[in-house]
């Protein structure tokens, strides 16, 4: 009856040790003890939904002050910290803001009253399917015609991506800081502007990205439109009219005026010929307004008649697509094309980070710091939906029947002083 007892005993504990370990999914094919007084066992992640739990073995000494948790949101980025915890038997969490990205690590410090760390292994989350670009863009455009985007970046590199092919198809290096950057069709053929700041436009052919001419302006350079065999630049020449226009074929100057220097301006739609501007390195920040004619020549200048008392941003700057209004700022400010402010939209506390505006249905769609795509309409300027994304967007434009949505991995902080995302880029098409 004693031998039958211990046998009952054994069998029961062994039972108890499997049950309190089933949850567990430990890193290395050995089984190891859930406590250790001088390391970290981190164990694989598990998968509840769009959330993962990582739990890890506990640290049993009286030294302990506090776990960090610590997480590693795509290739290349540094660890950061997701939650702390200060009783050395809080060993999981759930991550329920794990980013977008192909591959996701985490680890866990234990910090000691001596001052020592103990850092655990790294665990990976890695999904595939996630194709994250390496690019870091402070501008992108979308060619309609053939589905194609170009990413514009800071160091001069520019890349065209193909939607149907899910893919950088191209790349060039300028060697340059460049500025924004325009398109145009001449002599048949489809060309990009490239503004740079040592003094040049560079022209490229826009499909191969093969440079076929240059036009020089002798001063740093900031944005370039095309228009009627002319580029219209905004130059350096802050107390000598930085605006400048010249001829694409023979690169001599037609005409000069403007206010501030190295600014961004865009051509108004419907119009020949108008640009807006905003400045982009002045504050408050200022706008102006520019007629131009045919030709090139300069015709008439209007000065902002606010000089800050409305957002304007540089950086998120789109117009109507009939060109009577814009709308800009993460504020959603709306100005008449006269430079009168209007409105901002309805936001709450959300930030806008980029805007796309659909004339058929007559809808603003704002994307935001979080993940989110507001809708609003272009009448009354009421919210009407919102459209979830699964990553930050960055970038948004209107395919017609869908939304397509350049989103950050991590949480964009898009304004005119920061126009670079934080992290890689991924591509989403979203249903209206």
């Amino acid at each position: 009856m004693k031998k039958l007892a211990v046998i009952l005993i054994t069998t029961l504990s062994l039972f108890g040790c499997k049950k309190d370990n089933k949850d567990i999914k430990p890193s290395t094919p050995d089984t190891p003890p859930k406590t250790y007084n001088n390391q970290i066992i981190l164990n694989e992640v598990k998968i509840t939904g769009d959330s993962l739990k990582v739990s890890w073995s506990s640290l049993d000494t009286p030294a302990f002050v506090n776990y960090t948790l610590l997480r590693k949101d795509y290739v290349n980025a540094q660890m950061t910290t997701v939650k702390q915890l200060y009783k050395k038997d809080q060993t999981a969490v759930t991550d329920n803001a794990v980013p977008y990205s192909p591959l996701v690590q985490y680890q866990v410090e234990g910090r000691l009253s001596s001052g020592k760390i103990i850092s655990s292994n790294i665990v990976s989350y890695s999904r595939p399917e996630i194709k994250a670009l390496d690019v870091n863009p402070f501008d992108i455009q979308l060619n309609s015609a053939d589905q194609t985007l170009y990413f514009f970046e800071k160091t001069g590199r520019i890349s065209i991506y193909s939607l149907s092919q899910n893919a950088i198809i191209k790349s060039v290096n300028t060697n340059a800081t460049i500025g924004y950057c325009d398109f145009g069709t001449y002599n048949g053929r489809k060309e990009m502007y490239v503004p740079r700041n040592d003094g040049w436009v560079f022209i490229y052919d826009a499909n191969t990205l093969e440079k076929v001419d240059q036009v020089s302006t002798g001063l740093s350079n900031s944005c370039v439109v095309f228009n009627n065999n002319d580029l219209y630049v905004s130059t350096a020449a802050w107390t000598n009219r930085p605006l400048k226009v010249y001829n694409r074929q023979t690169g001599t100057k037609i005409s000069e005026t403007g206010d501030f220097e190295l600014t961004r301006f865009k051509h108004v739609p419907n119009s020949n010929f108008e640009l807006l501007e905003i400045t982009i390195n002045i504050g408050p920040v200022d706008q102006d307004y520019y007629r131009f004619a045919p030709d090139g020549t300069f015709i008439s200048h209007s000065d902002d008649r606010y000089h800050g008392d409305y957002p304007l941003d540089a950086g998120i700057f789109e117009f109507f697509p009939d060109g009577s209004k814009y709308i800009t700022s993460s504020s959603g400010s709306i100005y008449n094309k006269d430079m009168t402010y209007e409105t901002s939209l309805p936001r709450g506390n959300l930030m806008f980070t980029t805007f796309a505006l659909s004339q058929p249905n007559k809808l603003i769609y704002a994307g935001t710091q979080t993940k989110n795509i507001e809708v609003y309409s272009m009448t009354d300027y009421q919210h009407a939906k919102t459209i979830n994304t699964k990553g930050y967007p960055y970038k948004i434009f209107d395919l017609g029947n869908q939304i397509l949505s350049v989103s950050s991995i991590n949480q964009t902080n898009q304004c005119s002083f920061c126009q670079t995302p934080s992290a890689g880029l991924v591509i989403e098409k979203l249903t209206k």
